[in-house]
């Protein structure tokens, strides 16, 4: 296969998510996860450069999921798992749930309209696991119990979680270069200045559409039971990643097929 992977797309997810953590600490200080929306709109309204900070916060992990998947994709295309080992392999397939989770709980976090019912959806969902759903609800949700309390924890832990992978894995290679970070962070301004996060009041409702990369599987919750709309088919794709070095034509139909689907679902779910 002709394609090459570039470090580039690598070193962008690599150093979107250190300007996220770097802002994550600044905007921990002043939040208050027992009133999480009031906090919210305080730091944004009191604290100075706080809107900024929770915008820049917001797109600079925004960026570090997106170049991920590119990551991800260059490293299907060009072929580079087959020099990977099994482990670090493995490790890079599961770093791509691990920063869905850190991103989809930042939303919930929020404690506005979009959080609280993505918050709930996400709960009744990893109820639906057998044999350990209630104690994995009980580490990261058990939002109608807890509030956002134990999520938030799992939002710093998980996204700890990452850096330390990504400190040693790739910052064994090579030191990221602040050029590099410069660059992330003006492309991460940009839309801070012009298209900042709205926050919504609170109403839980079904019918609120979630994070935009979580409105497929909430349109696919209208038509199937929650264990396969919200467990089997999401799992579906990591899966094929997994065994990806094993079947690679058999799991590369899986993962167009699965994405096309779910670009149809995530369409219908906007229109409506």
């Amino acid at each position: 296969m002709n394609y090459q992977a570039r470090s580039f797309i690598a070193w962008a997810s690599a150093a979107s998510l250190v300007l996220a953590i770097v802002s994550g600490i600044f905007l921990a200080f002043p939040f208050r996860p027992e009133i999480p929306l009031i906090s919210t709109v305080g730091i944004e309204g009191v604290v100075p450069f706080g809107d900024f900070m929770r915008s820049f916060h917001f797109y600079t992990g925004q960026l570090a999921f997106l170049t991920l998947v590119v990551h991800i994709v260059e490293s299907l295309l060009s072929a580079s798992y087959e020099k990977k080992t099994w482990l670090s392999w493995t490790l890079l397939v599961a770093s791509f749930p691990v920063t869905v989770f850190a991103l989809f709980s930042g939303y919930v976090i929020r404690g506005d309209e979009i959080g609280a019912s993505a918050g709930h959806i996400a709960e009744s969902l990893v109820l639906e696991i057998p044999f350990f759903g209630s104690v994995l609800n009980h580490i990261i949700l058990a939002v109608t119990e807890e509030g956002i309390h134990r999520t938030y924890m799992a939002h710093i832990c998980f996204s700890f979680l990452l850096l330390i992978a990504l400190m040693a894995w790739h910052f064994r290679l090579t030191r990221l270069k602040l050029e590099d970070l410069a660059f992330w962070a003006v492309i991460a301004m940009l839309p801070t200045m012009f298209y900042p996060p709205i926050l919504r009041p609170v109403n839980p409702d079904l019918s609120v559409l979630g994070p935009w990369f979580f409105v497929g599987i909430q349109e696919l919750l209208r038509h199937f039971p929650p264990f396969y709309a919200g467990i089997i088919f999401p799992a579906i794709p990591i899966l094929a990643l997994v065994f990806f070095k094993k079947f690679p034509r058999a799991c590369a139909m899986v993962l167009i097929a699965w994405h096309s689907l779910y670009l149809i679902l995530s369409v219908i779910g906007f229109s409506r």
